[in-house]
């Protein structure tokens, strides 16, 4: 028979043995996916809207004059600015590309 003292000094070392192994198994968090973000930006006229900005994550852009962006992320939450009118949103479904990197293609018009 063991002594409670001795179980424990065996038990603590299979714990060494064990515990490295066991987390190794453990999934990891992969670093985030980059997102190619773009789109176009137009009034409730339908008219392109220049120069409004695209946020997502730490990435931003502005539209150019037929209200057109692209950005790279690593989120599909975006914000759109223009002129004191905002716009949050998220993109749906980004089709991986043969790189990886995730391609969304959003449109906002902006009231």
């Amino acid at each position: 028979m063991l002594s409670p003292r001795r179980r424990q000094v065996i038990i603590a070392g299979l714990g060494a043995v064990v515990a490295p192994a066991a987390f190794a198994a453990l999934p990891t968090e992969e670093a985030p996916q980059k997102l190619l973000l773009s789109g176009r930006v137009v009034g409730p006229d339908g008219g392109a809207l220049s120069g409004a900005t695209v946020a997502a994550g730490q990435a931003r852009t502005a539209t150019d004059a037929d209200g057109r962006f692209m950005l790279m992320s690593t989120t599909p939450r975006y914000r759109v600015t223009y002129r004191g009118r905002s716009v949050e949103g998220m993109a749906a479904n980004p089709r991986p590309g043969a790189d990886g990197t995730g391609r969304a293609s959003i449109g906002v018009t902006l009231a």
